[in-house]
């Protein structure tokens, strides 16, 4: 495979070497491996971190092997904008890969034949390869465009990355306001993209992919998701940094195969996207965010009658979270469509019969 590979990888070797079996199969001619250090405060970390890079090192096809290893523990989110950094100052393109996600073999190719497909259309940040909702019924074709990145596996052009900024210095200075609102028509994720922007404080959230979303979103992009789920997230376990939590419905979306010839949903033409699909994986994103949707319809409640109602024990991008709880049949019918490519839950069903009481409430 001609395009290059970066694996991005810290403290785990049971998921590291499901993933690096993938990428020997894809057999990639450059690779580069990015490498955060062990924390200071775990004393297992050096140990493990020590197995996952000689997982990585049993490079046995020919490839050319770049690798950035941190010494010390600089976080996932400046660990991985920082690789990211020394990735694209070295190639124009790349797929990105974290030890975390187990590609399905048709990923890579999708990936490649992508890349070279929309390399110079400027409005394209990025492929995914993994669909938030299983599979797009609503869209005839391998692949569509939306506007929301979603980083499970994907690819993207020096090009794009080359707007990337860790710590949004330079759009502070934009009508960040204004940009939002031409690019985002749906007054829900309006109102929680713009909460996002002004709360986000990079160094304190130890993420790098909510910056990325939301420049994508200010600077009016597009990003390409596969009709068919392509990934699987491995890495839910009480070890890992942003998915820890049991039954997390991320975690539960099935993994299926591109469809060839790849081709585009035929109702989108140059600068169209797909806002039903961005709609309900916000919404997707939301409920699964909800532990008692009871408790919190409660709260949506109150704070429709009263929007400057004390809220404690909610975080603060719960006013906008808990937006979507004004409709709960619409929920539901977000969690009907998405059920048939998830594993079976309890979570799930719980969550559904939570939404049919709320649906049919006064």
């Amino acid at each position: 495979m001609s395009t290059p590979v970066v694996l991005i990888i810290f403290n785990r070797p049971h998921v590291v070497r499901q993933v690096w079996a993938t990428i020997r199969a894809a057999r990639p001619n450059r690779l580069f491996v990015v490498a955060d250090g062990p924390r200071p405060d775990r004393p297992e970390d050096a140990a493990l971190c020590a197995e996952s890079r000689a997982i990585v090192a049993q490079v046995d096809w020919p490839c050319q092997v770049e690798r950035n290893y941190a010494e010390h523990n600089l976080n996932c989110g400046l660990r991985v904008a920082t690789g990211l950094d020394w990735v694209f100052a070295q190639v124009e393109e790349a797929i990105v890969l974290e030890d975390d996600i187990l590609p399905d073999p048709s990923f890579f190719g999708f990936c490649q034949a992508l890349l070279a497909r929309y390399r110079s259309d400027e409005q394209c940040m990025g492929i995914g390869g993994y669909n938030v909702l299983g599979e797009w019924r609503r869209a005839e074709g391998s692949y569509f465009f939306h506007r929301h990145p979603v980083t499970w596996g994907w690819a993207t052009w020096a090009r794009a990355w080359r707007s990337f900024d860790y710590h949004l210095e330079r759009y502070r200075a934009w009508n960040v306001h204004e940009r939002l609102l031409a690019h985002l028509s749906d007054p829900e994720m309006m109102a929680y993209t713009w909460d996002l922007f002004q709360h986000l404080k990079p160094a304190l959230t130890d993420a790098w992919d909510t910056q990325w979303a939301l420049i994508c979103t200010l600077l009016g992009g597009r990003w390409i998701s596969p009709t068919v789920n392509l990934v699987t997230n491995v890495g839910f376990d009480p070890d890992a940094t942003h998915t820890g939590m049991a039954h997390d419905l991320r975690g539960l979306i099935r993994r299926g195969s591109a469809q060839w010839p790849l081709t585009a949903a035929e109702q989108q033409g140059r600068g169209a996207v797909d806002e039903d699909f961005d709609r309900w994986a916000f919404l997707l994103q939301n409920l699964n965010s909800y532990r008692d949707m009871r408790r919190l319809s409660v709260w949506q409640r109150a704070l429709d009658a009263n929007p400057h109602l004390a809220m404690p024990g909610i975080f603060r991008g719960g006013r906008t979270t808990l937006a979507p709880l004004r409709n709960p049949a619409e929920l539901l019918a977000v969690l009907d469509y998405v059920a048939p490519f998830m594993a079976d839950n309890p979570r799930l069903h719980r969550m559904k019969a939570d939404l049919a009481a709320l649906a049919a409430r006064p």
